[in-house]
Protein backbone atom coordinates (compact mmCIF):
# COMPACT_ATOMS: atom_id res chain seq x y z
CA UNK A 1 0.00 0.00 0.00
CA UNK A 2 2.88 2.25 1.18
CA UNK A 3 5.32 1.38 -2.00
CA UNK A 4 3.29 3.62 -4.34
CA UNK A 5 3.38 6.07 -2.37
CA UNK A 6 6.82 6.18 -1.61
CA UNK A 7 7.46 6.12 -5.25
CA UNK A 8 5.66 8.92 -6.10
CA UNK A 9 7.14 11.22 -3.50
CA UNK A 10 10.38 9.46 -4.22
CA UNK A 11 9.79 10.65 -8.07
CA UNK A 12 8.68 14.11 -6.97
CA UNK A 13 12.25 14.60 -4.56
CA UNK A 14 14.33 13.36 -7.73
CA UNK A 15 12.36 16.00 -10.31
CA UNK A 16 13.03 18.98 -8.01
CA UNK A 17 16.92 17.35 -7.07
CA UNK A 18 17.05 17.58 -10.70
CA UNK A 19 16.02 20.66 -11.23
CA UNK A 20 18.19 22.72 -8.65
CA UNK A 21 21.06 20.76 -9.36
CA UNK A 22 20.75 22.20 -13.02
CA UNK A 23 20.40 25.70 -11.38
CA UNK A 24 23.12 25.28 -9.88
CA UNK A 25 25.32 23.97 -12.92
CA UNK A 26 23.88 27.06 -15.32
CA UNK A 27 25.46 29.31 -13.02
CA UNK A 28 28.47 27.69 -12.40
CA UNK A 29 28.98 27.29 -15.98
CA UNK A 30 27.42 30.18 -17.66
CA UNK A 31 26.23 32.46 -15.56
CA UNK A 32 28.87 33.41 -13.31
CA UNK A 33 31.46 32.86 -15.80
CA UNK A 34 29.54 35.32 -18.26
CA UNK A 35 29.26 37.99 -15.23
CA UNK A 36 32.67 37.97 -14.80
CA UNK A 37 33.54 38.49 -18.16
CA UNK A 38 31.30 42.14 -18.15
CA UNK A 39 32.31 44.86 -16.34
CA UNK A 40 31.63 45.11 -12.51
CA UNK A 41 29.26 47.78 -12.87
CA UNK A 42 27.28 45.73 -15.33
CA UNK A 43 27.86 42.17 -13.33
CA UNK A 44 26.51 43.48 -10.13
CA UNK A 45 23.47 45.26 -11.42
CA UNK A 46 22.50 41.78 -13.73
CA UNK A 47 23.27 39.68 -10.32
CA UNK A 48 21.39 42.34 -8.32
CA UNK A 49 18.11 41.77 -11.53
CA UNK A 50 18.66 37.92 -10.83
CA UNK A 51 18.81 37.87 -6.98
CA UNK A 52 15.43 40.53 -6.67
CA UNK A 53 13.39 38.00 -9.69
CA UNK A 54 14.57 34.69 -8.42
CA UNK A 55 12.27 34.01 -5.95
CA UNK A 56 9.38 32.91 -6.99
CA UNK A 57 7.20 29.65 -7.23
CA UNK A 58 9.08 27.65 -9.85
CA UNK A 59 12.42 28.20 -8.15
CA UNK A 60 10.24 27.17 -5.18
CA UNK A 61 9.85 23.66 -6.21
CA UNK A 62 12.83 22.64 -6.81
CA UNK A 63 15.18 24.30 -3.88
CA UNK A 64 12.14 23.55 -1.28
CA UNK A 65 11.10 20.38 -3.15
CA UNK A 66 13.95 18.25 -2.66
CA UNK A 67 14.29 18.73 1.26
CA UNK A 68 10.95 18.41 1.22
CA UNK A 69 9.22 15.42 -1.03
CA UNK A 70 13.11 14.00 0.20
CA UNK A 71 11.83 14.42 4.12
CA UNK A 72 8.51 13.14 3.37
CA UNK A 73 9.60 10.31 1.06
CA UNK A 74 12.21 9.29 3.76
CA UNK A 75 9.24 9.79 6.50
CA UNK A 76 7.19 7.32 4.24
CA UNK A 77 9.73 4.90 3.09
CA UNK A 78 10.52 4.64 7.72
CA UNK A 79 6.93 3.67 8.07
CA UNK A 80 7.07 1.14 5.01
CA UNK A 81 10.56 -0.86 5.69
CA UNK A 82 13.13 1.34 7.60
CA UNK A 83 16.18 -1.40 6.76
CA UNK A 84 15.42 -1.21 3.52
CA UNK A 85 18.40 0.52 1.16
CA UNK A 86 15.72 2.00 -0.76
CA UNK A 87 14.86 3.80 2.71
CA UNK A 88 18.69 4.71 3.21
CA UNK A 89 19.78 6.26 -0.36
CA UNK A 90 16.60 8.71 -0.21
CA UNK A 91 17.57 9.46 3.74
CA UNK A 92 20.98 10.16 2.27
CA UNK A 93 20.15 11.92 -0.91
CA UNK A 94 17.74 14.16 2.02
CA UNK A 95 20.81 14.71 3.98
CA UNK A 96 23.08 15.52 1.11
CA UNK A 97 20.64 18.27 -0.22
CA UNK A 98 19.94 19.57 3.45
CA UNK A 99 23.35 20.15 4.32
CA UNK A 100 25.22 20.40 1.58
CA UNK A 101 22.48 22.37 -1.04
CA UNK A 102 19.94 23.97 1.50
CA UNK A 103 21.73 25.02 4.51
CA UNK A 104 24.99 26.16 2.22
CA UNK A 105 22.36 28.70 0.40
CA UNK A 106 21.11 30.12 3.79
CA UNK A 107 24.26 30.17 5.57
CA UNK A 108 26.23 31.32 2.98
CA UNK A 109 25.04 32.38 -0.83
CA UNK A 110 21.79 34.03 0.80
CA UNK A 111 23.91 36.21 2.75
CA UNK A 112 26.29 37.11 -0.22
CA UNK A 113 23.32 38.36 -2.09
CA UNK A 114 22.09 40.65 1.01
CA UNK A 115 25.18 42.17 0.52
CA UNK A 116 25.35 42.24 -2.94
CA UNK A 117 21.48 43.63 -3.06
CA UNK A 118 22.12 46.38 -0.33
CA UNK A 119 25.81 47.56 -2.28
CA UNK A 120 25.92 50.71 -4.04
CA UNK A 121 29.07 50.46 -6.23
CA UNK A 122 30.84 53.50 -8.19
CA UNK A 123 33.02 53.19 -10.80
CA UNK A 124 36.13 53.11 -8.38
CA UNK A 125 34.39 50.73 -5.88
CA UNK A 126 32.55 47.94 -8.41
CA UNK A 127 35.70 45.67 -9.20
CA UNK A 128 36.31 45.21 -5.58
CA UNK A 129 32.42 44.71 -5.01
CA UNK A 130 32.36 42.12 -7.50
CA UNK A 131 35.24 40.04 -6.19
CA UNK A 132 34.37 40.18 -2.54
CA UNK A 133 31.00 38.83 -3.77
CA UNK A 134 31.75 36.12 -6.35
CA UNK A 135 34.42 34.62 -5.52
CA UNK A 136 32.93 33.34 -2.08
CA UNK A 137 29.87 32.95 -3.89
CA UNK A 138 31.45 30.50 -6.76
CA UNK A 139 32.66 28.51 -4.21
CA UNK A 140 29.53 27.61 -2.63
CA UNK A 141 27.54 27.58 -5.56
CA UNK A 142 30.07 25.36 -6.79
CA UNK A 143 29.26 22.72 -3.48
CA UNK A 144 25.60 23.19 -4.25
CA UNK A 145 25.44 21.65 -7.44
CA UNK A 146 27.75 19.12 -6.09
CA UNK A 147 25.04 18.33 -3.04
CA UNK A 148 22.48 18.43 -5.54
CA UNK A 149 23.67 16.42 -7.86
CA UNK A 150 24.33 13.45 -5.16
CA UNK A 151 21.19 13.95 -3.84
CA UNK A 152 19.69 13.25 -7.32
CA UNK A 153 21.83 9.99 -7.51
CA UNK A 154 20.45 8.96 -4.18
CA UNK A 155 17.01 9.96 -5.16
CA UNK A 156 17.36 7.80 -8.79
CA UNK A 157 19.28 4.69 -7.13
CA UNK A 158 16.34 4.48 -4.50
CA UNK A 159 13.76 4.62 -7.43
CA UNK A 160 15.42 1.91 -9.33
CA UNK A 161 15.92 -0.38 -6.56
CA UNK A 162 11.94 0.15 -5.30
CA UNK A 163 10.67 -0.50 -9.42
CA UNK A 164 12.42 -3.34 -9.11
CA UNK A 165 11.29 -4.36 -5.71
CA UNK A 166 7.87 -3.91 -6.92
CA UNK A 167 8.44 -5.47 -10.57
CA UNK A 168 9.52 -8.47 -8.46
CA UNK A 169 6.40 -8.96 -5.73
CA UNK A 170 4.27 -9.10 -8.65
Amino acid sequence: MLRPLCLSITSLAALAAALIAGFFYAYHCSVMPGLDAADPMMAIAAMQAINATVRNMTFAFSFFGALGFGLLASITMALRQPRDPAAWLVWSGTILYGCGAFAVTMAFNVPLNEALAAAAPTAQSAAAIWQEYAQPWITWNTLRMIASLLALFCFAAALWLEAGAAKSSH
